[in-house]
């Protein structure tokens, strides 16, 4: 998927799903969601190199810094709380042996006094665990199987379904195991190994980890399939995709769920198309898309695109989907509720290292529940400066005044 945003902003709250559906780049496993900046590529990063027991040791992580104001008209709900956060992790990658490789990561946040809560930051009380302890292990059986046992976060239905949500300050873990596969591979001509088109996964996990204990969880399993396109121009890869509660855990799941996702590039358009399917157990069942098309430019427009997204009741169980249905906020994700969306964002790159992302929403909430507003004017502006410091800006308001900023400075290191 196409990141509309430069390096300072990549990840940035990029003007909904209009820009988020591609903008966050919160759509592919391992990305960060929704943190309003974009980690830099390893090489900018130290490599420490450390001999020890393991082969190798790797030590990366962030300090981010915001401050979340909000704002409404009389008659107009709307969540008017103000924080000032604070979070760092350190994430330790020890490569073991050639196949095994062990990760742990720790995450520290806290609000400033007089601050609201925010997410994993409480009012009065520092945050400071574990966040993800888990093992990767290649062809441990010895037929190509990569497998993660642990604590981790993961990405399921492209984040609207399933994730870790970054910029919420809500990084969700998973604990279980994952099996995967690549298959029909070969041998390239420098004789070195070549992946095949087709990746395969199943799973069984929990939603209980450290950094959401207010939620009673639930054991789940499933399976991912995803098809690369190696010869066609107008279809880069297609997946699919199945979750089913157990019914075991501390509280009990009969829900399933099955999507379906593709993503492309026809006559200068790059495109991207998203389905889910969840059966509820007793009551209706759910079932949500969406669609987005953008096309790229050279100059000061850097890019243009519409999204389309209709839910037709909740699909998530703990979503990465911050921004999806607008900087506001104001009715969830994008598949949260009864919502339909219509989304036009534009990504700009006026010079100077300096990158705006607007978004013009439509939103239409279906059912009895109330309306809250109908247009939104999203703005995100960032800007990384020479010392690596990553600083942004977003801006929200809607017909009916209801309006939020963020200010933000990240570090990676």
């Amino acid at each position: 998927m196409q990141h509309p945003l430069r390096p300072s902003l990549a990840a940035a709250v990029a003007a909904s799903l209009a820009a988020s559906l591609t903008a966050q780049n919160c759509y592919e496993n391992n990305a960060q969601c929704f943190s309003f900046a974009h980690a830099p590529e390893d090489s900018d990063r130290l490599q420490t190199g450390l001999n020890l027991r393991s082969k190798s040791l790797r030590i990366t992580g962030d300090l981010r810094y915001r401050l979340r104001l909000a704002d409404t008209s009389t008659g107009h709900p709307y969540n008017q709380a103000d924080q000032t956060a604070a979070r760092a992790r350190v994430k330790l990658e020890y490569q073991a042996t050639e196949q095994a490789r062990a990760v742990v990561e720790f995450n520290f946040s806290e609000t400033w006094a007089g601050s609201e809560a925010y997410s994993d930051a409480l009012t009065d009380e520092n945050y400071n665990k574990v966040s993800q302890a888990y093992l990767d292990v290649q062809d441990m059986l010895g037929f190509g199987d990569e497998w993660r046992i642990g604590r981790s976060e993961y990405i399921l239905g492209n984040g609207l379904i399933l994730g870790s949500c970054d910029f919420l300050q809500y990084p969700s873990t998973f604990t279980g195991a994952w099996l995967s596969r690549n298959f029909f591979g070969k041998t390239g001509e420098d004789g070195k190994p070549v992946d095949g088109p087709l990746d395969v996964e199943a799973f069984v996990f929990d939603d209980y980890g450290p950094l959401q204990t207010q939620i009673d969880g639930t054991r789940y399993f499933g399976g991912t399939a995803r098809w690369t396109f190696r010869d066609c121009k107008c279809a880069e890869s297609v997946g699919a995709y199945y979750l089913n509660g157990t019914r075991d855990g501390d509280t009990t799941s009969e829900d399933w769920w099955a999507g379906a996702e593709a993503k492309g590039a026809a006559m200068g358009l790059d495109w991207r198309i998203d389905g889910a399917y969840r059966g509820v157990n007793g009551a209706k069942d759910r079932t949500a898309y969406s669609a987005r098309v953008s096309r790229k430019f050279d100059g000061i427009i850097d890019e243009v695109s519409f999204t389309r997204t209709d839910a037709e009741g909740a699909m998530h169980v703990n979503p990465a989907d911050f921004n999806s249905a607008g900087l506001l906020h104001q009715f969830a994700g994008a598949w949260r509720s009864d919502l339909d969306t219509n989304q036009i964002g534009i990504s700009l790159k006026p010079g100077s290292d300096i990158d705006v992302d607007l978004a013009f929403l439509t939103l239409d909430r279906d059912g009895a529940a109330t309306e809250q507003g109908e247009l939104e004017f999203d703005i995100i502006v960032g800007k990384k400066f020479a010392s690596g410091v990553q600083a942004s800006a977003g801006y929200g308001i809607d017909d009916e005044d209801r309006q939020v900023a963020y200010m933000q400075v990240t570090l990676f290191f």
